[in-house]
């Protein structure tokens, strides 16, 4: 009878120990799975960013909405050096504007009501200063010669 008891545990045991291997087998094989698809996501995200380049941005931004680096740098799950680097090429190109204030830099693709009153305000410049300068030359002596009447022996 003792016998008979010992045999029923020793198989209650096996059995039991082999559910506990296989609970501990599929723990592992989830957690190898999870690990899987961080590395797949950040292999992604890590392709994403090297697809992401100046005229993929200029395509993102709208025009007429103002941006920061760090803004788009959150919204494209970039890092802000990439961001700030395809910017500065479109800043350079003349596609998108840049204002810095205080320590923030803030970009922008100008509207075309935009674009037409940078040009008009340029073409005004322009003919402002589209005549010769004349009587500079008696003015800067005549600058001269006071400084000259107030300056210390």
């Amino acid at each position: 009878m003792k016998q008979d008891s010992t045999a029923r545990a020793l198989s209650r045991d096996r059995q039991a120990g082999g559910e506990v291997r296989s609970a501990i087998a599929s723990h592992a094989e989830s957690r190898d799975q999870q690990e899987a698809n961080n590395k797949e996501a950040k292999h992604k995200e890590a392709a994403k960013r090297k697809k992401l380049n100046a005229s993929n941005l200029d395509a993102i931004m709208t025009p007429g909405v103002r941006y920061t680096c760090m803004a788009l740098a959150s919204q494209l799950n970039s890092s802000p050096r990439q961001i700030k680097a395809s910017l500065s090429q479109l800043v350079d190109a003349g596609t998108v504007r840049h204002v810095q204030e205080a320590r923030t830099g803030i970009y922008w693709v100008p509207t075309h009501q935009e674009k037409q009153n940078f040009e008009q305000k340029r073409s005004a410049r322009r003919q402002l200063l589209g005549h010769t300068l004349e009587g500079y030359d008696a003015d800067l002596r005549r600058l001269q010669s006071l400084c000259m009447l107030v300056r210390r022996s």
